[in-house]
C-alpha cells in the first residue's frame, strides 16, 4: 500500500472519492458539496493523478482499503487534529474531515480483504466464509454483495436508525450501534442500563459517522462510513433489496 500516495490526498479529494464509492456522479456530488461539477472533475483527477490510478473508481477503492481498515479496529482510530491543506487555486470546503494517519503495518491482510472485496456488481473471491452475528448474538449465514447492493443494505439500514424520520441520526440514534452487552467497545465505560442516554457511545459514534461535524449524521455519511465493513462481512443472506416504488 503506498502510504505516501494517501497522505497527499488533500481532505477535499478525500471527499470525493469517498462519495465515488456511494457512488454519486460528479453532479451529484457538486450538489451536495456546493461546488461546480468542474471542480468535483478537478479534484478527482488530481486524486488519480496522486494515486496513480486511471479511474476515479480505482482511486476510491484505494482509499477505501486504507480508511476501511482503521474504521473497523478502534484501537487503530486516531481522530485528533485538522488538517487545512488544499489544493492550489482550490478553495477548501468548511467542515471537512481532516486526513487519517497511515495504516499500521499489521493491517495489510485485512486491507487485502477489503481491498479484493470492492468490486462493484461482482462478488469478490473470499478464502473465508462471512459470518454475521444477530441481536441475540447468534451466528447467521450472510452472503458477498457488490457495491450497489451494499449501498442499498446501508440506505435500509440508516433508515431503521433513523426512529424519528428526520432524514438524520441524531446523537441518541448513533449511539444505538453500539452494543451494550459483552461485544461492548472495552475503551469506552460500562453500559448504562438500556432506555438511557450513552453518552460515551454517542461522542464514540459521532466522532466516526459525523464528517461534517453538524452535530448530525446524514444517510450519505453513514452509508460511505459503513460501506468497507458491508463489503469485507456481506450481508445475512436472506436479505433481499426493497421493491422500488414507482
Amino acid at each position: 500500500m503506498p502510504e505516501d500516495a494517501i497522505s497527499r490526498l488533500t481532505a477535499n479529494e478525500k471527499e470525493c472519492l469517498r462519495r465515488r464509492l456511494l457512488p454519486q456522479t460528479a453532479k451529484e456530488m457538486a450538489i451536495d458539496l456546493g461546488i461546480s461539477p468542474h471542480a468535483v472533475e478537478k479534484r478527482l483527477k488530481m486524486a488519480r493523478a496522486k494515486l496513480g490510478q486511471s479511474s476515479s473508481l480505482a482511486a476510491a477503492r484505494m482509499l477505501a482499503e486504507a480508511e476501511g481498515y482503521q474504521r473497523l479496529v478502534p484501537g487503530h482510530l486516531d481522530l485528533s487534529g485538522d488538517d487545512d491543506r488544499v489544493e492550489e487555486g482550490t478553495a477548501a470546503t468548511p467542515g471537512e474531515v481532516a486526513p487519517r494517519p497511515p495504516l499500521h503495518k499489521g493491517s495489510i491482510m485485512l486491507a487485502f480483504l477489503v481491498l479484493a472485496a470492492m468490486v462493484q456488481d461482482v462478488r469478490a473471491p473470499d478464502p473465508f466464509t462471512p459470518k454475521m452475528v444477530n441481536q441475540k448474538g447468534e451466528d447467521v449465514a450472510a452472503r458477498k454483495v457488490g457495491m450497489d447492493e451494499a449501498a442499498a443494505y446501508n440506505r435500509e439500514g440508516f433508515r431503521q436508525k433513523d426512529r424519528d424520520g428526520s432524514g438524520y441520526l441524531d446523537p441518541a440514534e448513533a449511539s444505538a450501534m453500539e452494543p451494550r452487552d459483552t461485544n461492548r467497545d472495552t475503551t469506552l465505560p460500562p453500559a448504562p442500563r438500556a432506555g438511557t442516554p450513552d453518552p460515551a457511545a454517542e461522542r464514540k459514534w459521532m466522532d466516526l459517522l459525523d464528517r461534517n461535524r453538524d452535530g448530525r449524521v446524514s444517510e450519505d455519511e453513514y452509508v460511505s462510513y459503513m460501506m468497507p465493513w458491508t463489503l469485507l462481512s456481506g450481508v445475512p443472506a436472506a436479505w433481499k433489496p426493497a421493491a422500488r416504488v414507482k
